[in-house]
């Protein structure tokens, strides 16, 4: 048998007359050159010659001889007598038929004993029956004008009672192929009649009376092999074999692609080969552009022929080659590899050639994608990176290039679209994180120990305070003024007066630094958010020129006017630095000044002086007086002020505090931060939409391919656990060796497990169950929580900034996540990724991808997805199972044979059609005719 490319589209005219037609409207002479010319010009590769009421067997053998190329299928036109007796039926027979016979049968049997009103062509018809028996007798097909073509089974049976519907049923069921006359019909029988019967091949023909007025309405394609066995497989999957129009899909992308279908594989054996005990292949195959379909015994050379074609489109799974590997075909010391070299030959008529030895490529571009048995196990067995990365590559080449910005895969797509969300999620952690440190501070206080801590300082005060006033100093009359010197009066007032006025000025001069000092702080934090914005803005007014340059806007104002006081508060701000040293030498002096401090305490020595030249009773009220001065200011520290700390009034605030109002602020306060924490899971949730906008047109795909199957494949996206130990960064932060729920590291494991499986991290309140589960830490020992807990701050921030929590996508089979599929199940993921939903044009291989498989999902979810792919790419399949030769139509079938005596590899290519390729389809995928026979009968 001649290698052939298999199954192959051609225009064919199933309905043609010829000047031997009794309404002929041209019988001239030259009509049969006329109709072979009109036929070539329009590229009909294959016609039905069916003359009214008339089989001419030498007019067809005239034809032949003019158009040998041309296939010439004998035929005939006839009208029945079911409906008004004006239904036409059409009669193809095989090519290969003997006309001498089939003529004369038609002759004999239909003309001169069957025909009715046999006196005129205008009149003469036959029974349906007889028309049936006779087509069938002679194995021919049937086809019936039907839609709005006149003498048609829905133009002369139109009345819809259900004696005329039963008529229409009865003839449907005999018929192979409904004719009709426009397009539009074709849309009309899939919606209305073939829900009730079974689908049937609809074709639109010429139907010409004239070789000099050849029109065709629609192009009549059909896919097969130029024979009666082709035409045959229309019957069987009318949709995968018939295309009306100007081209079918498949075959325009072929025409518009050739660069990226391989047209022939090439492997020799070298001259200088340093193996001569065998010969492994010498061939040259044509491959189709469809689907090629490897079968053979095991042992035969398929994963050889899949890994050959690997290794010359340079794919980067060859390292999983089952066959080009060190262990088998490279193994040392044969290497028989090295005794080969292999050329591809693509469709545009570009060929490269390899030596089979070779491992290492001068590119990693890949010229195809090579799916082997073992990759396709390691990938479905660790659904890691891998796996993902394979998704979601599918899923980016979805996104309309319009939404893709400047992103070039589906990560950085993510993160543009979710810019914003992010930004308001950091905005509101950083307010989390200012409500954490408010929390912590009142925690402090809500502690027992705090708050014994107050009241035992609050008693300790008031009774110092009242020790205090029982150790005020006895008063000392002052003595009478006249038997005083009035110089030392003088004197003595004189000193305290000044030193009164040095307390106030020093006071003053502290009261200003301190002033001084707030203000620098405040300034100085103005200062850096001034040049923050200032950068900023410069960052800001870049963009705007980039982005004014880039898009051609020269109609944008690029001046972006932003008016800073920086330098007046820098000057302000230097003032006051000058204006604090300038204080603090009024205060402390230096070498060459005095301070105030240093001048009071010269003035208290100036004052002891003069009353040290005091009598007794001077001496004595000085010191009363210094001393009430000295009780005085004991008192006033101990009530202290309303800005002072470590005082009775400070504490009798700081009682009042934690007895009236702490609550009532600590419980705000945590309110404000859940509600925080609520905003944050909503926005995080946010990225739900973005992820189902993502993936929508992905999803619209695997709903057309896999239609309304149960365990079909869908996307959802969730809210997800996203740190992988979280369980153990918050136990790391909470000590086990205190009572509670978090008590024993063993114990505080299982519990934290417990909790994370009773969350639902789709549901806000789950995950608050959740975290106020984990904060029992704290609440249910205020006392020691800051003891359990190592980094308050940080454990915080960590569980109220939801850093842990993410949304993500996940694929999904029957509604089951992909950790709960078997590797099969996730390998049928794979391949309907790799197959009907990657956009990816360059040829695909794989090698026998339904391994691990039921036969149930293989011809439910990888044949669709083998016949989707076939539309987009060349799809070559090794295979060991009918459902993929024969289910998805391929094209092409190899067959692979080794001789196990001289271990050559020899491959015979063509159609499903053609008999040797059936023979061994159903030898290698059946187990031969018998086996498939008593099945077929087990089952009946």
């Amino acid at each position: 048998m001649k290698n052939t490319r298999g199954s192959e589209w051609h225009k064919w005219d199933l309905h043609l007359h010829t000047a031997s037609s009794y309404d002929s409207h041209y019988k001239g002479k030259d009509a049969d050159e006329l109709l072979c010319k009109a036929l070539k010009d329009n590229d009909i590769s294959a016609v039905a010659i069916t003359d009214h009421f008339k089989i001419d067997k030498d007019r067809i053998f005239h034809l032949r001889e003019l158009a040998p190329n041309i296939v010439f299928f004998p035929g005939v036109e006839l009208r029945t007598d079911k409906g008004a007796n004006n239904l036409h039926l059409i009669l193809i027979f095989s090519n290969e038929t003997d006309l001498d016979v089939l003529s004369a049968d038609f002759e004999a049997i239909m003309l001169r004993t069957k025909s009715k009103s046999r006196e005129s062509d205008e009149t003469i018809y036959w029974s349906y029956e007889d028309i049936v028996d006779f087509c069938k007798s002679h194995n021919g097909l049937l086809s019936i004008h039907a839609g709005k073509k006149s003498n048609g089974i829905d133009k002369e049976i139109s009345n819809a009672l259900p004696v005329k519907e039963a008529i229409k049923a009865d003839i449907a069921e005999f018929v192979d192929f409904f004719e009709v006359g426009r397009k539009t019909d074709i849309e009309t029988y899939h919606k209305y009649v073939f829900k009730d019967i079974e689908e049937k091949p609809i074709i639109i023909c010429s139907d010409c009376h004239d070789p000099r007025d050849y029109i065709v309405k629609e192009s009549l394609w059909i896919k097969g092999k130029l024979t009666f066995s082709g035409l045959m497989q229309c019957i069987y999957q009318p949709s995968e074999r018939i295309h009306i129009g100007t081209i079918p899909p498949a075959l325009d992308r072929v025409k518009k692609n050739k660069k990226a279908n391989i047209a022939y594989l090439e492997v020799n054996r070298k001259e200088n080969a340093k193996n001569d005990d065998v010969c492994w292949f010498d061939m040259k195959l044509p491959l189709n552009s469809g689907l090629v379909a490897i079968i053979g015994n095991k042992g035969s050379g398929k994963s050889a022929f899949a890994d050959i074609i690997g290794q010359l489109c340079k794919c980067k799974t060859m390292d999983s080659a089952s066959f080009l590997n060190d262990n088998r075909f490279r193994k040392m010391p044969k290497n028989y590899a090295a005794d080969y070299s292999a050329k591809i030959t693509w469709l545009d008529g570009h060929e490269e050639e390899t030596d089979l030895s070779l491992k290492d490529y001068d590119t990693t571009i890949e010229d195809a994608q090579y799916l082997p048995q073992k990759y396709i196990e390691e990938v479905c067995n660790d659904i890691g990176n891998i796996f993902q990365q394979e998704i979601n590559k599918v899923i980016y080449s979805y996104v309309d290039r319009t939404e893709r910005a400047n992103t070039t895969n589906l990560e950085e797509l993510v993160l543009a679209k979710s810019q914003d969300i992010n930004l308001e999620i950091t905005e509101k952690q950083k307010d989390v994180h200012k409500l954490n440190i408010q929390i912590i501070s009142l925690e402090k206080k809500k502690t027992s120990q705090y708050q014994e801590y107050v009241r035992d300082s609050l008693k300790k005060y008031q009774e110092n305070l009242e020790r205090h006033e029982k150790s005020k100093p006895i008063e000392v009359k002052k003595p009478l003024q006249e038997n005083r010197n009035n110089e030392y009066q003088n004197n003595l007032n004189k000193i305290n007066l000044e030193i009164d006025d040095l307390n106030v000025k020093i006071e003053n001069t502290k009261d200003e630094i301190t002033k001084i000092n707030l203000e620098l702080s405040d300034t100085q934090q103005l200062i850096l958010k001034m040049q923050a914005l200032k950068k900023e803005y410069n960052v800001v007014e870049t963009l705007v020129k980039e982005f004014a340059l880039k898009y051609n806007l020269d109609s944008i104002n690029q001046d972006i006017s932003i008016k800073l006081p920086l330098e007046a508060v820098v000057n302000y701000k230097n003032k006051l630095s000058t204006e604090k040293v300038i204080k603090q030498l009024e205060l402390n002096g230096n070498e060459s000044q005095k301070g105030l401090l240093e001048k009071l305490e010269e003035a208290h020595q100036k004052k002891e002086n003069i009353i040290s030249n005091s009598d007794a009773e001077e001496k004595k009220y000085q010191k009363y007086l210094q001393d009430l001065k000295d009780w005085d200011d004991e008192k006033r520290r101990i009530i202290g002020d309303n800005e002072s700390e470590e005082c009775l009034n400070y504490f009798e605030r700081e009682n009042e505090y934690l007895q009236n109002k702490i609550d009532a602020e600590y419980t705000s306060l945590r309110q404000n931060r859940d509600l925080l924490f609520s905003q944050i899971y909503q926005l995080k949730k946010k990225m739900i939409g973005v992820f189902e906008e993502i993936y929508s047109p992905v999803e619209v795909e695997i709903r057309k391919l896999l239609g309304e199957l149960e365990e079909t494949i869908a996307f959802e996206a969730e809210m997800q656990m996203i740190q992988s130990d979280f369980a153990e960064q918050v136990l790391s932060s909470i000590s086990q060796r205190y009572a509670g729920i978090f008590k024993g590291k063993a114990e505080a494991s299982n519990k934290m497990s417990k909790l994370l499986k009773q969350t639902d991290f789709n549901d806000e309140s789950s995950v608050v169950e959740l975290v106020r589960n984990i904060m029992l830490a704290v609440d249910e020992d205020i006392d020691n929580s800051e003891r359990k807990i190592i980094d308050k701050e940080n454990f915080y921030d960590f569980l109220y900034g939801l850093d842990y929590l993410d949304v993500s996508f996940k694929l999904k089979m029957g509604g089951r996540d992909l950790e709960e599929l078997s590797p099969g199940e996730r390998g049928i993921v794979l391949l309907i990724f790799y197959l009907a939903l990657s956009q990816n044009s360059i040829p695909i291989i794989i090698d026998q991808p339904e391994d691990n498989l039921d036969n149930q999902s293989v011809y439910n979810k990888l044949v669709p997805c083998i016949c989707a792919a076939k539309q987009k790419r060349q799809v070559i399949i090794v295979t060991h199972n009918p459902n993929i030769a024969v289910a998805c139509d391929a094209e092409q079938i190899i067959c692979c044979h080794m001789d196990k005596n001289t271990h050559t590899i020899s491959y015979s290519a063509g159609a499903i059609e053609d008999d040797e390729i059936k023979n061994n389809v159903v030898d290698i995928l059946e187990g031969t005719m018998p086996a498939f026979d008593l099945r077929r009968r087990k089952y009946v």
